[in-house]
């Protein structure tokens, strides 16, 4: 079955109808004037939103780079201690051997000139 050919009275009028039902939904230039102004609002909000949010992450990760960088110190200093400590030890040892040492030197010295002397009487 087909369709006659409207007349172009009648395809104005059915044009005009749709014409009609679809130019309210449209947009108007004061619409998206409107929806500029709310979007340019919506991005300042998040903006000072996001910038409060940086603000406070940094002031969180100072905070905290201020703490460890405390321990780490106190760390240092404990270790830099129990060094002092090790190395005052060891230099109390050296100083023990180097004196066991002397005393043997000197021992054995005092008993290479006792057997020279003793030698010395046979010569």
């Amino acid at each position: 079955m087909t369709t006659p050919n409207p007349s172009h009275e009648e395809r104005i009028t059915i044009l005009e109808t749709r014409l009609d039902t679809i130019l309210p939904t449209l947009a108007t230039k004061e619409d998206i004037a409107r929806l500029e102004g709310k979007m340019e609002a919506m991005y300042r909000e998040q903006e000072g939103k996001m910038e409060a949010m940086y603000r406070d992450l940094a002031g969180r990760m100072e905070a905290m780079y201020r703490q460890q960088e405390g321990k780490m110190e106190a760390m240092y200093r404990q270790q830099e201690g129990k060094m002092e400590t090790m190395n005052a030890r060891q230099e109390g040892k050296i100083d023990g051997l180097g004196n066991s040492l002397l005393i043997k030197f000197i021992g054995a010295g005092i008993t290479i000139a006792a057997i020279a002397v003793a030698a010395a009487k046979y010569l």
